[in-house]
């Protein structure tokens, strides 16, 4: 098994500003003022949202970036957990990406909540039967496992003596940050069973909150999969394709045993003729179905799936396909609800703006933690050789 190191940041604090980054700056003042606009008129002028509709954009965003965030979670039980070292490459970069991934859900919560400021009151008076409380009171303790991790990271480059002295309670942080998630994922998928009558039958199903941990789950290593060779490409560090392809073969197992569970539940539920009828409810199904479980399937079974391209496509299909099956549920689900009803919703320019801008705060927050913390693995020696514009940080320079 290869000896993985740290490649830590030397050098002062910094964040490079290439055009895309500034441009990125640019767009998120933009998208600053559009939010204080927000404050200052209400939701009602600013969104798109209504009574029959007040769950749109932000909460279709909320949903899958929960979901994708639960690569912090499913490297960690593969690393830890089953003690899959060899993995050890991906996992504290998914840690890093789930942090800030569940920082920018509470952002767009700050923003689409009328009230954020009563965030504290589930404290005082627990709604200890709804699954919303579960939501929230999961996600508060699992950003509180997530820094305390974090600050072991960070303590690496700037308090060794600290890493030492957390060391003995690791352990259980990582369990506990390892159960945790599979708590709120579940009740996501839960907050739904209480509108089986608005929900299309087709997602409507008990079976929704087990779907949504498994679905969370395996597409954590397509998550840890596009990172990884996003960033090595980007900064010029090789890229373990035998690694990629051992962590994506776990998806796709999981990802078979997702179909054959969700092909049961329909079969059980004499849901098939809905799903092979062919209108525009069955078509966003069948295609959900094809990209998070059928396509990556096939990629990982024929020799395309061992290069860099296969596991690059792997992962981006299975990521787009659980981006649509949140979606579908939020919305596609919900259409024919909301039309017969006479109602009907597109995001305002306003609720787009606020929510790429949140998007870009992320994205450069990743770049600016990752350039200056120890979260890029490489195996001894890779940086004495085959080297390119190696920048003062000790990285090789960022293309975005």
């Amino acid at each position: 098994m290869k000896e993985w190191v740290f490649k830590s940041p030397t050098g002062r604090w910094n964040l490079r500003l290439t055009p895309v980054r500034l441009g990125m700056l640019a767009f998120i003042a933009f998208s600053l003022v559009m939010i204080l606009a927000r404050y200052y008129a209400g939701l009602g002028y600013w969104t798109n949202l209504s009574d029959l509709m007040p769950w749109g954009a932000w909460i279709g965003a909320d949903m899958n970036v929960i979901a994708l965030a639960g690569a912090g979670f499913s490297t960690a039980i593969i690393t830890h957990i089953f003690h899959a070292e060899k993995y050890d490459p991906v996992s504290r970069r998914c840690l890093l990406l789930s942090f800030i991934g569940y920082v920018l859900v509470l952002l767009i919560l700050i923003v689409e909540i009328g009230r954020w400021d009563n965030f504290w009151t589930p404290f005082v008076s627990p709604g200890i039967h709804s699954p919303m409380f579960e939501v929230y009171m999961c996600i508060v303790a699992y950003l509180v496992l997530q820094v305390i991790e974090l600050i072991e990271v960070g303590a690496e480059k700037v308090a060794p003596k600290l890493k030492k002295k957390m060391a003995p309670i690791m352990q259980i942080v990582f369990i506990a940050a390892c159960t945790v998630p599979l708590g709120h994922q579940a009740s996501l998928g839960s907050l739904y069973l209480a509108m089986p009558a608005k929900l299309d039958p087709i997602w409507a199903t008990q079976m929704m909150p087990w779907l949504f941990v498994l679905s969370a789950f395996f597409v954590g290593p397509c998550v840890a999969t596009v990172e990884y060779i996003w960033t090595n490409s980007r900064y010029n560090m090789k890229i373990d394709t035998e690694m990629l392809y051992g962590l994506c073969r776990i998806s796709a197992v999981l990802m078979g045993v997702y179909f054959v569970l969700k092909c049961a539940d329909l079969v059980m539920r004499g849901q098939l003729g809905n799903v092979f009828a062919f209108n525009f409810v069955s078509n966003m199904f069948l295609l959900e179905m094809l990209l998070l479980c059928v396509v990556p399937i096939i990629i990982h079974l024929i020799p395309f799936g061992r290069t860099k391209g296969g596991l690059l496509t792997f992962g981006i299909v299975g990521m787009i396909g659980l981006v649509l099956t949140r979606l579908n549920v939020v919305f596609t689900g919900m259409s024919a609800h909301i039309g017969a009803l006479g109602g009907s919703y597109f995001p305002s320019f306003m609720e787009i703006v606020s929510t790429v801008g949140l998007f870009f705060v992320a994205f450069l927050a990743y770049m600016w933690v990752t350039e200056n913390f120890p979260f890029f693995f490489g195996v001894a020696g890779d940086a004495d050789k085959d080297v390119v514009n190696e920048s003062e940080s000790g990285f090789n320079q960022a293309v975005l």
